[in-house]
């Protein structure tokens, strides 16, 4: 699409006023909206627009009944300032503190999570500072949210009990087999400076080429997106061995379904395997993924730290000659490991039909009064 046509298309599309606009940076995001999505179509009258900056998003193509998909890159700047709409909801933080702007004609700006990681310390201080309302997976989010509003003298944000459905959807597949004759491991790590790609993705595949087993790597979109250069040696490195592979899906749940273990690092899908799966993980242990650097204000350890050694097993970067005995201790946890994180997750997150209800509610709530 060209500047023209989507300025074109853009300034058509500010005439009218929306009920519900759903934002998406990538085709990637598009899981963690999914259950909100399908939940508020099954309301009778509600239409949604879906804006999206990837021009390979699948819904481009195909969107569900009762949703207009919206290409949007060059204007997207504009098109925030302008926005007309009862409720906007979004996965991006950082609303209103660099480009993308606030629009006085925005009712109520709700933020989501695509990863059930603590608010604080992977996240910039004034991450939701902006937002109306925030849709909290768990219960250590809203005592983190509390908290600042309280330590930098915020008002107070609705916060909305909802859960993370995608552990939900990973829940349904996590007793079914693959079908993978070979034992698989995902290695997907985050996108910081110290992260597994930019740290020790070498030596590390090298030690797992001369194991048994399939591998799937599988990049942080944002890591693809901002080190194009080196992401394309890490690919290089993959296609010079045939049990090797690169997973470039938008959807990360055939991965996630594939895998017999995960090797990460500080990335938030360490939940959703462990909790969604329901197998444990390997951690490497990279140096803090850390957007705030005073996230130690709050006085509260976030749950992506605190929570490691109850999901899987640590190795330290500078010990990877021992990947194969911490593999074997891994596969040591499997008996008895999914009943355990299945009661962990029932006390941590707060996935309910009831909470699934509340987000429903309160988005309709909003529509109803505009």
């Amino acid at each position: 699409m060209s500047f023209f046509s989507e300025y074109t298309q853009v300034n058509r599309w500010l005439q009218q006023k929306q009920q519900v606009v759903f934002y998406s940076e990538s085709r990637h995001y598009f899981i963690y909206f999914k259950k909100l999505i399908d939940d508020l179509l099954a309301e009778p009258g509600i239409s949604i627009c879906y804006v999206t900056s990837d021009k390979n998003d699948p819904l481009l193509a195909k969107a569900p009944a009762g949703m207009n998909v919206l290409y949007v890159k060059w204007m997207l700047g504009f098109l925030f300032s302008r926005i007309r709409a009862d409720v906007m909801i979004m996965t991006m933080p950082d609303l209103d503190n660099f480009l993308f702007k606030r629009s006085p004609g925005v009712g109520t700006y709700v933020y989501m999570f695509h990863a059930a990681v603590s608010t604080h310390q992977q996240y910039r201080k004034k991450a939701f500072f902006h937002y109306d309302a925030v849709f909290c997976t768990g219960e250590y989010q809203l005592r983190e949210i509390r908290k600042a509003e309280e330590l930098y003298g915020q008002k107070q944000k609705t916060v909305i009990p909802y859960g993370y459905p995608l552990l939900d959807e990973l829940n349904s597949h996590s007793s079914i087999t693959a079908g993978n004759d070979q034992f698989t491991i995902l290695i997907a790590p985050s996108w910081f400076g110290g992260c597994i790609l930019d740290t020790c993705i070498e030596e590390l595949l090298q030690l797992l080429s001369k194991l048994p087993y399939k591998i799937i790597l599988r990049s942080h979109p944002e890591y693809a997106k901002r080190k194009k250069k080196e992401f394309r040696k890490i690919q290089q490195l993959i296609a010079k061995n045939p049990s090797m592979s690169m997973d470039e899906l938008p959807n990360v749940l055939d991965s996630l379904r594939s895998a017999d273990i995960l090797i990460t690092d500080r990335s938030g899908i360490a939940f959703e395997f462990a909790f969604g799966m329901r197998k444990p993980v390997l951690f490497i242990d990279t140096a803090y993924k850390q957007m705030n650097p005073d996230w130690k204000e709050l006085g509260i350890e976030p749950m992506e730290n605190s929570l490691r050694s109850s999901l899987g097993v640590i190795i330290s970067p500078d010990e990877l000659e021992k990947l194969s005995q911490k593999i074997n201790e891994l596969t040591a946890l499997q008996p008895g490991f999914a009943d355990e994180i299945s009661e962990f997750s029932q006390k941590t997150f707060y996935n309910s039909k009831e909470a699934y209800r509340l987000g429903v509610d309160y988005i309709m709530g909003k529509i109803r009064k505009a």
